[in-house]
């Protein structure tokens, strides 16, 4: 078994505009895929949801060595990265099964394969670092 992030991308301007239905109906699909992991067996080691990507602060090279730093997203796209759930112990095939549940009111999902590192190398799952 192996450890995965899910990403979870919103658009903020979508988000706020929610009825309290749809919130408490995204409320209710993540305590349920909270629930459903714990179920499994699968250990979720830490989960976060993200502020508004308006107030994000962005750092960028500026290609000579130094940095940029900007206020707002990196990306001028709508939608932004939202939160995210740290998975252990499942499979890729059952985590895109149960992660579907949260695909919601605009929302999409992405899921990676983790790499940790000690030392500053990859110890376990360096696969996943390249694309082929």
């Amino acid at each position: 078994m192996a450890e995965f992030t899910v990403v979870l991308y919103r658009d903020d301007a979508r988000d706020a505009a929610l009825t309290a239905e749809e919130r408490e109906r995204a409320y209710a699909a993540h305590s349920g895929f909270q629930q459903h992991c714990a179920d499994q067996g699968w250990e979720i080691v830490t989960t976060r949801a993200l502020g508004v990507a308006a107030r994000a602060r962005s750092l960028r090279s500026d290609g000579r060595a130094g940095v940029v730093v900007t206020d707002g997203p990196y990306a001028e796209t709508a939608e932004q990265v939202a939160g995210f759930y740290l998975v252990a112990r499942t499979s890729l095939e059952a985590l895109t099964e149960a992660a579907s549940a949260l695909v919601l009111n605009g929302e999409s999902v992405e899921i990676r394969r983790t790499v940790r590192f000690v030392d500053g190398l990859p110890v376990d799952g360096d696969d996943a670092l390249t694309a082929s």
